[in-house]
């Protein structure tokens, strides 16, 4: 064997020691670097190992306030509507024309009154009534409601006289109709609507031969539901 072939088995050695040295320096090396994010993923947990728990137990929290309900019970508060009703020119001839208005009443007094605000009462709400024929204003304090099926209130109320008196006054409100007394120190007065105009009069002016219309005298409609059914719906004020 010359020197020449001797060189090239020795290059030849060299370069083939060198080539699988850096192959398999790849091959080890590539473990390494999974390794290393494999430690280096483990370490961002274990570094705060609460980061994943914490955030989500806020999530839940929330999640299960959102769905929880609330009820609570809303308790209303009493009204004071005031005037129900008030001197009107007109009342007169809308009764008139309607072929409402009774023949056998005396010293009446025309009003318009409060309807919407009326249908709307309910005990512990409190209103005002002015007796035109004296211009006393009394104030009267609802005590009880009955709802019957058709839909007609029927309002009782306590009127405050004079000595811290108390008096009585009872009317059903109607979608369409009011009919009732006031009682006063004055005296008892009738009062009854068409729509929101009516009139208000003393009884103890009214003709004998007068029928005082009521809720339960009134005829029902055809289709209507009895008038003569008891309430659907009672309230009344706490018995103390």
């Amino acid at each position: 064997m010359n020197k020449l072939t001797f060189s090239l088995i020795l290059i030849g050695i060299f370069i083939s020691y060198w080539l699988f040295s850096g192959s398999s320096a790849e091959i080890t090396q590539a473990p390494t670097v999974q390794k290393d994010a494999l430690i280096v993923n483990k370490n961002v947990v274990e570094a705060d190992p609460l980061v994943v728990s914490s955030s989500s137990k806020p999530q839940i929290k929330i999640a299960s306030n959102t769905t929880k309900e609330i009820t609570q019970d809303v308790e209303r508060t009493p009204q004071d509507i005031g005037e129900i009703a008030s001197i009107s020119d007109d009342a007169k001839e809308v009764l008139v024309e309607a072929g409402v208005l009774v023949k056998d009443i005396s010293e009446e007094a025309y009003v318009e009154f409060n309807l919407a605000a009326m249908q709307q009462l309910e005990v512990g709400d409190t209103f005002d009534l002015t007796i035109p024929q004296t211009t006393e204003m009394h104030r009267a304090e609802v005590t009880q409601v009955d709802v019957f099926p058709n839909g007609d209130k029927s309002v009782f109320a306590k009127v405050t006289g004079s000595g811290n008196r108390f008096h009585n006054s009872v009317m059903t409100v109607g979608s369409d109709a009011i009919y009732g007394q006031f009682t006063v120190p004055s005296g008892n007065y009738v009062f009854e609507s068409h729509g929101k105009h009516g009139w208000i009069a003393a009884k103890r002016d009214l003709y004998k031969n007068h029928v005082e219309h009521t809720p339960q005298e009134r005829a029902p409609a055809e289709g209507a539901k009895d008038l003569f059914s008891p309430p659907i719906n009672t309230q009344t004020t706490s018995k103390k």
